[in-house]
């Protein structure tokens, strides 16, 4: 009965002391980083998506807008040309990744990122920094993006 209890002792000791050496473990900030080197491989810098934006906010800031983008710069929104005063929540998809991080920097209480399998980029987000205060979280849904740029 003893040897029985000391093999198990050894085996649980032995499965203990493997390490993981060399298994980098996976943060929100890794997966953010290896969607960004994803977008940024497609070498796409024009395309176009609809931003919609989710908040307690009036209905001009959350309607959904359609966003044109050419060599990295918005140049239109809903047809209209980019104005960065009037357009100040629209988000290019480099710019995306700059909020995300910002976001997780911040320590939120609770947050959701999603990502375009084919192209890495963040296609939804929503943080919530204080789950005490109301409606001070935000989200952001991105759809029917087109690229203008041939792979």
């Amino acid at each position: 009965m003893n040897l029985k209890y000391s093999f198990l002792f050894l085996l649980l000791i032995a499965i203990s002391s493997c390490s993981k050496a060399g298994n980098e473990e996976e943060t929100d900030f890794t997966v953010l980083e290896k969607q960004k080197v994803l977008w940024e491989s497609k070498q796409i810098s024009s395309y176009s998506f609809v931003q919609t934006i989710s908040c307690y906010c009036i209905t001009d800031y959350t309607s959904p807008k359609a966003v044109v983008v050419l060599d990295d710069q918005i140049i239109s929104v809903n047809q209209v040309p980019y104005d960065s005063e009037i357009h100040q929540s629209i988000l290019t998809v480099n710019d995306r990744f700059k909020y995300i991080r910002g976001g997780l920097n911040q320590n939120p209480a609770s947050y959701t990122v999603l990502f375009d399998e084919n192209y890495g980029f963040p296609n939804q987000f929503y943080f919530d920094y204080d789950l005490q205060i109301a409606d001070e979280e935000i989200g952001y849904t991105f759809t029917g993006f087109v690229s203008q740029t041939t792979e």
